[in-house]
C-alpha cells in the first residue's frame, strides 16, 4: 500500500510538473487572445473566380478575420486547431490565438502552429508565381472587398494581401513590416513572383516572404 502510495504521488508530481513546463513553454512564445470578429474562406471556384465566402469549414485556400478591434487577420493552424479556434456557428466569432505581426499585417496562429515554430510545408524558401489581390476590411459591415490594384497600394490603410496562382491555389501572404511594404510598394499585380516559405495546409495556407 505505501508503494502504491508512493507511486501515486510520483505520477502526481511528475504531471503537475509537466504541466507547468508546458505552461511556462507556451507562455514564452505568447500570450493566448481572443478576437471578435467575422471569419471568411477565399478560395477559388470551378470557373477561377476567386470568392470571399462566410462558409469556411470546407475551404481550400486561406482564412481571414475582420475584427471588431479595428484590424484584419490572416489565420494560420491545422484543419483541426483552426476548427478548435472557431467554435460558434454564427458568423460573428470569438476566435482565440496567439497575435503577431505588426500595423501592415496581423497574423492570429493556434498554439500548436506557434510552438515550437509555426506548421512549416516547404522548409525551404520557393517561388510563388500569380497576381496579388488586396483584401481591404469594412469593420461597419464585416467583410472584406477584394481589389487587384493597378499600382502600389502603400497609401491604403492596413489590409490583407493574397496572390492567386494560375493553377488555382490562394495564398494569405505574411511577412515583416519591411517584407510587406516592399510588396505594397510594387507597381505590377500580374505574373508575379514572390519567395518564401509555405506555412499551414489545405484551408489555411499561408506565403511567408522575406
Amino acid at each position: 500500500m505505501k508503494n502504491l502510495t508512493r507511486g501515486n504521488l510520483f505520477l502526481s508530481l511528475f504531471i503537475t510538473f509537466f504541466t507547468i513546463s508546458v505552461t511556462l513553454s507556451l507562455a514564452q512564445q505568447g500570450d493566448i487572445q481572443s478576437m471578435q470578429g467575422s471569419v471568411f474562406c477565399v478560395e477559388l471556384d470551378d470557373k477561377g473566380v476567386l470568392n470571399v465566402k462566410e462558409e469556411w469549414t470546407k475551404c481550400s485556400g486561406t482564412l481571414v478575420a475582420v475584427g471588431a478591434d479595428g484590424k484584419s487577420y490572416v489565420i494560420s493552424g491545422t484543419v483541426e486547431d483552426t476548427k478548435m479556434m472557431m467554435k460558434q456557428p454564427d458568423k460573428s466569432k470569438t476566435v482565440s490565438g496567439i497575435v503577431s505581426g505588426h500595423q501592415r499585417g496581423w497574423l492570429l496562429s493556434s498554439a500548436s502552429a506557434e510552438h515550437p515554430m509555426p506548421v512549416v510545408t516547404s522548409t525551404e524558401d520557393i517561388t510563388v508565381k500569380g497576381t496579388i489581390v488586396c483584401l481591404l476590411p469594412n469593420y461597419q459591415s464585416a467583410n472584406f472587398k477584394q481589389v487587384v490594384a493597378t499600382g502600389p497600394c502603400n497609401e491604403m490603410e492596413q489590409h490583407l494581401h493574397l496572390v492567386q496562382t494560375s493553377d488555382g491555389q490562394v495564398y494569405a501572404i505574411h511577412g515583416s513590416e519591411d517584407s510587406i511594404k516592399k510588396l505594397e510598394a510594387m507597381q505590377s499585380r500580374s505574373d508575379v513572383e514572390l519567395k518564401g516559405k509555405i506555412q499551414g495546409e489545405q484551408g489555411a495556407w499561408v506565403l511567408i516572404v522575406e
